[in-house]
């Protein structure tokens, strides 16, 4: 009899457990549907579970906890953006966070190499209607030429400031490739990022780029001017064939036709073929370079074989 009693209880017991464990787990009366997560990259499952606790998303920040402890995931809590359309339960959330299941998908966003800090916010903007542009253009303003074109993958609430971040971030991982080039050039840093950025937008290939960047780098080194039209197209938004007689005689320090050495900053974000190539340029007798009809380039040696190039070419 006691034994069947002694069963009875631990029944009882087993239920009312399960009955109360079940409330905990169910999501709270209040929950803030629909409800949006985000998860910074280091952000501590402390945090997480207080800030869902105090966003009534949980009932219990402890047995949160302990549902991504069962799930392994104490220490790698998926980075992210989490989207609840409905009341979800604890054990629901905790598999989206520990990188089971995501409420939404990242979209890929691509930037060509030569792309500006503009074209990237236009893109942005074009991509995720809700991107504040004009503040990601006011933090790009002093990072034209850092910011590495690729292709990334965002989620739609994504902010101005972790985009730069990435979008820096991945910059300086790309040229650690390149770090030892970097440490032996007598150029500086900046001075080489600058004319990456203005032979991406010079050369039609990357075969053309080294050819042009040591035409470029013997102009300065002779202290001509460089003479190029890229850098209208990052002030004016004119190319080659738009220029006028005015354009090409302004007064602004990105005219290289009137200002000796380099733009006060570079003119777009150059991709990893450009960099090399201002790191590596090669020597050639050549001290002027155009692109005629159907893009083919043409070298001379002199001002007036340039000149019969051009007549040739170009008219």
């Amino acid at each position: 009899m006691k034994r069947i009693v002694s069963v009875i209880v631990f029944v009882v017991l087993v239920g009312f457990f399960v009955v109360w464990l079940q409330s905990f787990m169910a999501p709270p009366e209040d929950f803030p549907t629909p409800y949006r997560l985000t998860v910074e990259s280091g952000q501590t499952l402390f945090s997480i579970s207080r800030e869902l606790k105090g966003a009534q998303a949980i009932r219990s920040p402890r047995l949160f906890e302990i549902c991504m402890i069962a799930l392994g995931s104490e220490r790698r809590v998926s980075e992210g953006e989490y989207y609840f359309a409905k009341p979800t339960s604890v054990l629901e959330i905790a598999l989206r966070i520990s990188g089971r299941q995501f409420g939404i998908d990242r979209q890929k966003v691509t930037f060509p190499e030569g792309f500006t800090a503009k074209q990237m916010s236009d893109r942005l903007g074009a991509t995720f209607p809700e991107f504040d542009t004009a503040l990601f253009l006011t933090l790009a303003k002093e990072s034209e030429g850092y910011l590495f074109p690729d292709t990334y993958s965002f989620f739609p609430s994504i902010t101005p400031d972790v985009v730069m971040g990435i979008l820096k971030r991945n910059f300086e991982t790309q040229l650690q490739l390149l770090e030892e080039s970097f440490r032996t050039s007598t150029r500086k840093r900046s001075d080489i990022i600058i004319m990456a950025s203005i032979i991406e937008k010079e050369a039609s290939n990357a075969e053309e780029m080294p050819i042009i960047s040591g035409i470029l780098w013997k102009r300065l080194d002779k202290g001509m001017a460089l003479q190029v039209d890229a850098p209208f197209l990052y002030t004016l938004g004119k190319s080659s064939s738009e220029l006028t007689r005015k354009d090409l005689a302004s007064n602004s320090p990105y005219n290289t036709y009137t200002n000796k050495g380099l733009p006060p900053t570079a003119i777009s974000n150059p991709g990893l073929d450009a960099i090399k190539a201002a790191l590596g340029p090669v020597d050639s007798p050549y001290f002027y370079y155009l692109h005629g009809k159907g893009g083919v380039v043409r070298y001379a040696i002199t001002y007036s074989e340039h000149q019969k190039n051009i007549a040739k070419y170009l008219k």
